[in-house]
């Protein structure tokens, strides 16, 4: 469960699914595919979407980076 910031008032709720691939090159593809759920008839705008999108690609590196540089963690 995360929290979505300045969504509150217009999200019921959003379905993420993430997928992870193998590449070629032996490493992974992350695909990712959400679906907002207004409340009631609030419109949600590209701005809010993208911003969220960017957030969660932070997020992502971040955990990517912390993988590289400690790679016990998950083995």
């Amino acid at each position: 469960v995360l929290e979505a910031d300045g969504f509150n008032d217009v999200i019921e709720k959003i379905c993420c699914v993430i997928k992870f691939e193998p590449s070629a090159d032996g490493g992974s593809i992350c695909k990712t595919t959400n679906t907002y759920y207004p409340k009631g008839g609030a419109q949600i705008s590209e701005e809010h979407v993208k911003g969220g999108k960017e957030k969660g690609l932070g997020m992502v590196k971040a955990v990517e980076a912390y993988l590289h540089a400690n790679p016990t963690a998950y083995n």
